[in-house]
């Protein structure tokens, strides 16, 4: 398994593709952060000049946006980093030489997996440079930063899942990004269709396989075994799909 995470990362580091879409991710999170900050600084000069009496607060009116844009940057990440995982392989031709490994499709699929998840957490983690100029101009909470990287780290395992899922599916590495992107965004806003309908069962489903729903719990700094366990058991359905379709070599065998 080492061998093969190794070599999944090796293949990312080494594209001027990871450092392109990473480099995006990373400016426009930086301009969302510019534009926060300076809406921050004039809410505080009009605050100042004219003494207003406010209840909103830092994480009202910064952490809790920022952490809303990167979530939604993310959204269009993910299908380019897991897109080629199993997709490329079939359309090299190297997927059966792959499967003649001393590994089972779970430990393969465990290592890609892991590493595609390896290199999103890295992407992410050079935001942390954010948090800490916070830290430095304002006292930050960082008992809200940490619950909401932890809820982006949960809803990206999800979609990764998804997208790895979705990369199983098909040789052409554009498809599967198309794929896994639709599915993304499916996933995403059916909590808004819950809102148009009444309540009854159907809403309160809608409601609860909206990944935009759970995630609002961590950015407000509220970590609950309940959205835990709905991210946890999103990542493993799609993960088992995942090996169902792997599996399809050995029936046609």
């Amino acid at each position: 398994m080492r061998s093969v995470y190794a070599k999944e990362l090796y293949i990312y580091f080494s594209s001027p593709i990871f450092y392109v879409v990473a480099g995006i991710f990373l400016c426009i999170t930086g301009i969302f952060f510019y534009n926060n900050m300076v809406y921050v600084s004039l809410l505080a000069s009009q605050i100042a000049q004219y003494q207003i009496s406010t209840g909103i607060s830092l994480n009202d009116i910064l952490l809790r946006p920022l952490f809303a844009d990167m979530s939604l940057l993310i959204l269009f990440l993910i299908p380019i980093i897991s897109m080629r995982l199993y997709a490329e392989e079939r359309a090299q031709g190297t997927i059966e030489l792959l499967f003649t490994y001393p590994l089972s499709d779970l430990q393969i699929l465990a290592a890609k997996y892991l590493a595609g998840l390896t290199v999103l957490v890295v992407i992410g983690a050079c935001t942390l440079v954010l948090m800490v100029l916070i830290s430095l101009i304002t006292s930050a909470d960082w008992g809200l930063i940490i619950s909401s990287y932890l809820g982006l780290l949960l809803m990206v395992s999800a979609f990764l899942a998804l997208g790895v899922f979705a990369s199983s599916l098909t040789r052409n590495q554009i498809v599967a990004a198309s794929i896994s992107l639709g599915l993304i965004l499916g996933f995403w806003a059916i909590g808004w269709f819950a809102n148009t309908i009444n309540t009854g069962p159907i809403a309160t489903f809608l409601k609860e396989i909206s990944l935009l729903g759970h995630l609002g719990s961590f950015l407000k700094g509220m970590v609950t075994l309940k959205d835990i366990a709905f991210y946890f058991c999103f990542t493993l359905f799609f993960l088992f799909l995942t090996l169902r379709i792997l599996e399809r070599r050995t029936w046609r065998g």
